[in-house]
């Protein structure tokens, strides 16, 4: 089970991943039950369990009048949740609609709901010398006068000689005559659930669950593309089958009254489990949230007729809060051309900074076709000068209006630009990306003195120098969803290379490398940042800067800085095979307790390597003899030793500086990356 962020080009970051090892037995009376053996999770700050959402993450047969996918089959609903059924059934009763069911589309009254096309052979598998002919059956659910069920739309595979399904796979739909909540009309909110669920033939007689993949997508237009993921990957192995006999005529009753249960082995046993048929999180990264785009709503496909939204790309380019521009609010709209010129979209959005009285914003125009994506955009943004950044990480958002505190500076830019980006086998395997701008920088200073909560004096916003210049950028990526902060394991790296010439004339290149990997309880993390600036003149705001909580967190802010940077973290965690079991309060299910212990270093270097350099630090500001940003000398280094629970995701622990005589403070963190 995986909880993940999607952003807009499709590329995955883990926050949450859980692993189950369950036997399952299931009979042909109705009885279906799970009995967990093994548990073990990674979590970067999830109070929850994902059980909490699937309280019955598998289904044992594909057949049935009800409409089984893995979700709460058979378990009783809780006492909020009756409720809403209830008023969900006095509210269809008075409009006249049936009560609300899923209905399978081989139930007994299936014409009534559903329409049946196709018919053809799509492959033919070999089994114990026996050629099974795959027939290919596309569903389609049908809108009602009165209608109000969760259909299912997609494709059914058969064993054409014993009528046997399969295959399925589809999406989840609401037929229903009522209105849309106003709650998803006024925030652009969809949720769409897919699945995939494959049988395979045993001992020659039976199509038995041998492959499970359920994954619900949601998107709250408002909030920009970023779209919220719950994977469920499950695979059955080992077989034991045993003879028993039911008539068709007892099936319906059967069928309506399967009751499935989630049990759980001792929780020693549990915890000690270590017959792992593969590694933490590797289920769910073999597998893309695009595998479904065929499937996809209207508002997530690439076709039909064109479509106009007003939703903005990220939210803060609709409300975002900082001590230069104060609060700031916009307006964004986007025309995907779709049929009318496939793979063409136009977006843009326009805002006011009202401290600062300005005005902000960006249009662009890109084509998307097979593995290419082109765009141009002009722009007047307000660019952070931060480094080493991360995913989902812009330098802007409303946090600074909540907290009091603003880790950026600043730089107004102006920017008209062509860009071309090169997907190599799919957005999370690599992507190169190529770009040539002429752009203006201007420096800023602050407009908003204090926080408007805390009270808190912002500190001045560093300086930058003024001149127009051509940019080219090159940045390769491979494996984006792995970047030290993200629970998915594996290698990641990325590589850029900026050159910008005109009234300022520099170099920049950057690498970054990654990795993560799970074994026997042992989790390893580690990243490392590079990058180094060449210039006969260094604008200061092409410097490198560290120090403060994010990096270097036993030093001031952006204490240190220079021309040429490293910037590295290194893990290592030990998670206890001990009260790992999960348990549920109420509607919620808890981790356990999963205690572990910890170790990690976060170092940095940063270097001044010529006069140009040391020029360039006097130039961010202060009194012009002692620069804000110095080299650091020597490698900078902090280490922490932390006691963590809730399988990483929280966790206490000292920490010290030790490239100096420091003392031990304690800390508080959330995630394995703090």
């Amino acid at each position: 089970l995986a909880l993940i962020l999607r952003d807009s080009l499709g590329r995955e970051i883990v926050g949450q991943l859980e692993q189950i090892a369950a036997r399952a037995t299931w009979e042909r009376s109705g009885r279906y039950d799970l009995h967990v053996v093994g548990y073990r999770s990674q979590s970067a700050g999830a109070p929850y369990s994902a059980l909490t959402f699937a309280r019955m993450y598998t289904v044992p047969t594909l057949y049935g009048n009800r409409l089984l996918f893995g979700i709460n089959d058979g378990v009783p609903p809780t006492k909020r949740e009756s409720g809403y059924y209830r008023k969900r059934l006095k509210k269809d009763t008075a409009a006249g609609r049936e009560p609300l069911r899923a209905i399978h589309p081989l139930a007994a009254d299936r014409e009534r709901y559903y329409t049946f096309s196709g018919g053809d052979t799509v492959a033919t598998l070999y089994a114990r010398d026996r050629p099974i002919q795959i027939v290919r059956i596309h569903v389609e659910p049908v809108l009602g006068s009165n209608a109000n069920f969760i259909g299912y739309r997609g494709e059914m595979d058969f064993d054409a000689d014993r009528h046997q399904l399969v295959r399925m796979r589809g999406r989840l739909l609401s037929i229903t005559t009522a209105k849309t909540p106003l709650f998803a009309r006024r925030t652009g909110a969809v949720a769409v659930a897919y699945m995939e669920f494959e049988n395979a033939e045993v001992n020659g007689r039976y199509w038995l669950p041998a492959y499970q993949r359920s994954e619900f997508q949601a998107q709250l237009g408002l909030l920009g593309d970023i779209r919220p993921i719950f994977r469920l990957v499950s695979r059955f192995r080992n077989y034991t089958t045993t003879d028993t006999t039911i008539t068709l005529a007892d099936m319906d009753t059967v069928l309506a009254r399967t009751r499935a249960t989630l049990t759980f082995a001792s929780k020693d046993s549990v915890s000690h489990y270590g017959n792992w048929d593969e590694s933490l999180g590797t289920a769910s990264a073999k597998v893309t949230s695009d595998d479904f785009n065929d499937l996809a709503p209207d508002v997530w496909k690439p076709t039909g007729p064109p479509r106009v939204d007003y939703w903005p790309r990220q939210f803060e380019d609709m409300v975002r809060y900082n001590r230069v521009e104060g609060m700031f609010t916009g307006i964004s709209s986007a025309v995907r051309f779709r049929d009318r010129a496939p793979g063409l979209t136009a977006r843009a959005h326009l805002g006011w900074a009202w401290s600062e009285q300005a005005v902000r914003g960006a249009a662009s125009m890109s084509l998307a076709r097979e593995s290419w994506i082109n765009s141009v955009r002009v722009e007047r943004e307000l660019a952070t000068t931060n480094d080493f950044l991360v995913a989902f990480e812009s330098g802007r958002s409303i946090a600074p209006l909540l907290t009091g505190t603003d880790d950026a500076d600043y730089v107004d830019r102006r920017m008209a630009a062509w860009s071309m980006t090169r997907i190599l086998g799919n957005v999370d395997r690599a992507m190169l990306t190529s770009e040539i701008a002429l752009v203006e920088d201007r420096p800023e200073r602050i407009y908003v003195s204090k926080a408007v909560i805390s009270g808190r004096l912002f500190r001045p916003n560093r300086n930058a120098i003024a001149g127009r210049y051509g940019q080219a950028t090159a940045t390769l990526e491979y494996h984006p969803r792995v970047t030290g902060q993200s629970l998915s394991p594996g290698l990641g790296a990325r590589i850029i290379y900026e050159a910008g010439t005109g009234d300022l004339n520099w170099q920049r290149v950057e690498a970054r490398l990654a990795a993560r990997r799970y074994w026997r309880g042992f989790v390893v993390v580690s990243r490392l940042d590079a990058g180094a600036v060449f210039a006969s003149v260094i604008p200061p705001q092409q410097l490198y800067e560290m120090g403060g909580y994010a990096d270097l967190p036993s030093y001031g802010y952006k204490e240190f800085g220079g021309d040429r940077a490293v910037l590295g973290t290194g893990l290592l965690a030990y998670h206890f095979p001990v009260l790992r079991t999960p348990k549920r309060v109420k509607a919620l299910v808890v981790p356990g307790l999963s205690p572990g212990i910890g170790a990690a270093v976060q170092g940095g270097w940063a270097q001044a390597s010529n006069g140009a350099a040391r020029a360039a630090l006097l130039a961010l500001g202060g009194d012009g003899v002692t620069p804000l940003s110095r080299p650091t000398d020597r490698i900078r280094a902090t280490a922490d030793v932390r006691f963590t629970i809730l399988s990483g995701a929280a966790g206490v622990g000292i920490a010290r500086a030790i490239d100096q005589p420091a003392r031990w403070t304690p800390f508080f963190g959330l995630g394995l990356s703090f």
